[in-house]
């Protein structure tokens, strides 16, 4: 990779970093919507009864998985462009993960497209036809939905090492420590839904406390190393390609 191709990755992810963090913060808006229309209701009905009566928090939830897997995938194939030349093999590889979570971005169109539909028959239907309906959303949301960011853990985990392998001369071990630990979450969460073991829905916070912290450690990284005058290239000699 020529330098000056490198250093304009390099310059696209410093500034990249700092937008990552974005999508979970319009998440957890979306859910606060969502919990504070439906009040103590289950989880399953929580979903018709905000729907039904506020459709803002539903789009929001769609509208934030999209926009997470989806920068998620940015972040992926730019960091694939910044080490083509270091490690051609790797590189390939990652570009295919970051491609593969067009899966999951799916999620948010069907997150809110379905639940919508669910939500408006819900409200005009009769009790039998309500209960009906109840399983359809566990069915549509809570299997469908679920079953596609299951493919985004997968391949976040996958991600992280292939990160790892890569940057590791380069990037703070810290902040590699930081990514690894929410890789892990995410790879015990897809094997608790693989095996069927019940995942400890305390980690789901952690995660995204330490892969928050993560992104904006790198961008800050990033940051100086685009403004440090030898090129990033050269921090990875040539022997250690693989």
């Amino acid at each position: 990779m020529e330098v000056t191709e490198e250093k304009r990755w390099l310059t696209f992810l410093s500034r990249w970093m700092f937008l990552l963090p974005l999508p979970a913060l319009l998440l957890f808006l979306s859910i606060g919507l969502l919990v504070n229309a439906s009040g103590n209701a289950p989880i399953e009905l929580s979903f018709m009864i905000a729907a039904a009566e506020n459709p803002l928090g539903l789009h929001l939830a769609g509208l934030a998985i999209i926009l997470q897997w989806g920068s998620v995938a940015v972040f992926f194939i730019a960091l694939a462009r910044l080490f083509r030349k270091q490690f051609p093999m790797k590189s390939t590889f990652l570009s295919a993960i970051g491609v593969g979570f067009f899966i999951p971005m799916s999620a948010g169109n069907l997150h809110w497209t379905a639940s919508m539909d669910l939500a408006k028959r819900y409200s005009v239907a009769a009790g039998d036809e309500q209960r009906e309906l109840l399983q359809q959303i566990q069915m549509t949301v809570f299997q469908i939905v679920e079953s596609r960011i299951d493919v985004a853990n997968l391949f976040w985990g996958i991600g992280i090492l292939l990160f790892f392998l890569m940057a590791r001369k380069v990037v703070p071990m810290y902040i590699h420590v930081l990514y690894i630990v929410s890789a892990v979450i995410m790879m015990v969460v897809f094997f608790s839904n693989l095996f069927g073991f019940t995942f400890p829905f305390v980690l789901i916070p952690a995660f995204w406390l330490v892969t928050l912290i993560a992104h904006i450690s790198l961008g800050i990284v990033f940051h100086r190393k685009r403004k440090e005058a030898a090129p990033f290239e050269e921090a990875i000699p040539e022997r250690n390609v693989r």
